[in-house]
Formats: C-alpha cells, sequence, structure tokens
C-alpha cells in the first residue's frame, strides 16, 4: 500500500467579511499551488454567522469547503469547528482579512516535515500599518495566521478558547499559542511569509498607537491598547496554563 500523503487544512474564520475575504482566499489559494509536493490539502471557511455575502464568497471559490454557523461563536470556536470537521494532519489558520504569501504553506510545510521533533513553526508576519521593531517578536509569537502546527498538538491543549467573554473581547489567539509555546518544541523561520491587515475595531486598529512606539515609551505613557481579561479569561488561562503543566509533568 503506498504511503499516505500529508494532509493539511488551512481554516478560515469568517464573519462579514464581504469586503476581505475574496482576498484572502485567493492568497490561500496561491500558497497550496505554489507547494508542488505531494499533499492532501482543503481549504475550509466558517461563516460565523454573517448578514453579508461571506457565505456566497466562499462558494464562488471551487474547491473551498463552507460551513455555517447557526449564530455567532466567535473567531475561537469558528477555528476549533473547522478543525473538527476535518481529519488533516497539519492545520493553518488565516482570518478573512489577512493574506498568506505565496511561499507560506511551503515554507511552514517542509520545515515540518523534515523536522519530526517540531511541533510547530511559525514565521515573521509583516504589519499592514508602522510598527516599532520593539513589538515585532511578540507579534510574531501571538498572531493567529503565520504558523503551521501538528493537530495533535492543537488537540492536545484543547484548541482555541471558546468561551464567550472571548467572543467579545478576543486575545484567544494570544492564549492558544502561548499554550503551544510552553508546551511543544517549535521554531521560528526567519522570513516574511503572510500579512496582517488593518480593518475597524479589529486587534491591530485596536493597538495601532501602542505599536507605534517603543515598549519604553508606551509603558510611560499610560494610553489604553484596549487588552481585557475578564475574570472568566482570567480563568480559563489560568485552567489552560495549568493542563499544560500537567501535560509537560511539572504538576500532578
Amino acid at each position: 500500500m503506498p504511503p499516505r500523503h500529508p494532509s493539511a487544512a488551512i481554516v478560515i474564520p469568517a464573519h462579514n467579511a464581504a469586503k476581505t475575504l475574496d482576498r484572502a482566499l485567493t492568497s490561500a489559494i496561491a500558497s497550496l499551488r505554489n507547494h508542488t509536493k505531494p499533499l492532501d490539502a482543503e481549504i475550509i471557511v466558517v461563516d460565523d454567522a454573517s448578514s453579508d455575502a461571506t457565505a456566497e464568497i466562499a462558494q464562488a471559490h471551487t474547491g473551498v469547503r463552507l460551513i455555517r454557523l447557526d449564530h455567532n461563536r466567535g473567531a475561537g470556536f469558528a477555528r476549533n469547528e473547522g478543525v473538527r470537521q476535518s481529519t488533516a494532519g497539519f492545520l493553518f489558520f488565516l482570518d478573512a482579512d489577512d493574506v498568506f504569501y505565496d511561499t507560506h504553506i511551503a515554507t511552514c510545510l517542509d520545515a515540518l516535515l523534515a523536522d519530526d521533533s517540531l511541533g510547530y513553526v511559525y514565521t515573521r508576519v509583516k504589519m499592514d500599518m508602522p510598527i516599532h521593531p520593539d513589538w515585532q517578536r511578540s507579534m510574531d509569537e501571538s498572531c493567529p495566521i503565520n504558523f503551521c502546527v501538528r493537530r495533535v498538538w492543537h488537540d492536545m491543549i484543547l484548541g482555541f478558547p471558546e468561551e464567550p467573554d472571548f467572543r467579545i473581547h478576543g486575545t484567544e489567539d494570544t492564549l492558544y499559542r502561548k499554550c503551544l509555546r510552553d508546551l511543544v518544541t517549535h521554531k521560528k523561520l526567519d522570513v516574511v511569509t503572510c500579512e496582517q491587515f488593518v480593518s475597524p475595531g479589529n486587534a491591530l486598529d485596536r493597538q495601532r498607537a501602542k505599536l507605534a512606539m517603543s515598549m519604553a515609551a508606551w509603558s510611560a505613557s499610560g494610553i489604553d491598547d484596549g487588552f481585557v481579561m475578564t475574570d472568566a479569561m482570567k480563568q480559563v488561562a489560568m485552567d489552560r496554563l495549568m493542563r499544560v503543566a500537567k501535560l509537560k509533568g511539572e504538576v500532578s
């Protein structure tokens, strides 16, 4: 029996994303085509109860799989649902207002397939706005789109947080990446392979002033960066990090 090809899923959560989804899908399709080695791949758009033409735009792309949620559950749930409805062994995540470069998928998969000890790899991400160099490392380490993870580790940390407060305030991607970073061997690939764009009210937009200045200047400024952690979110974070510590054998 011939060996199975590696399998990958690109999961795109999309809520009222009609203005940008076509650009995101076009970039994901191009990045897949640029990966010339055998690969069983699928692109999954999870329409998070949109009221615009998000679903129709997804359906206009041949081969793109559409999952529709009947009410808004947030990006964390949408990403997890895309994974739950896939059997892929390698996972990519792309937000509906961002893009992969042509090199992204090949760069990540080649690195993971060359080293079985790596749980995930991540690249550098370009921001569609001025950003002080002080912040680039932390952005690369918390971004939702610039990495590829083996599915087993996604499942091990229970995926992205889905609790309601994360839907309202975001930051589920930051906690997800921290859990992975603490748990598994990983590697940064020093190349830019994707781009985050500013959209009204998104994470970049909320942190525009903060990211434009040095860390020291921001700490002294007293500017509100819009980052919110409710008590419920703090409890989820504590529970997730405790789970990681148990998986590592640090606590019983």
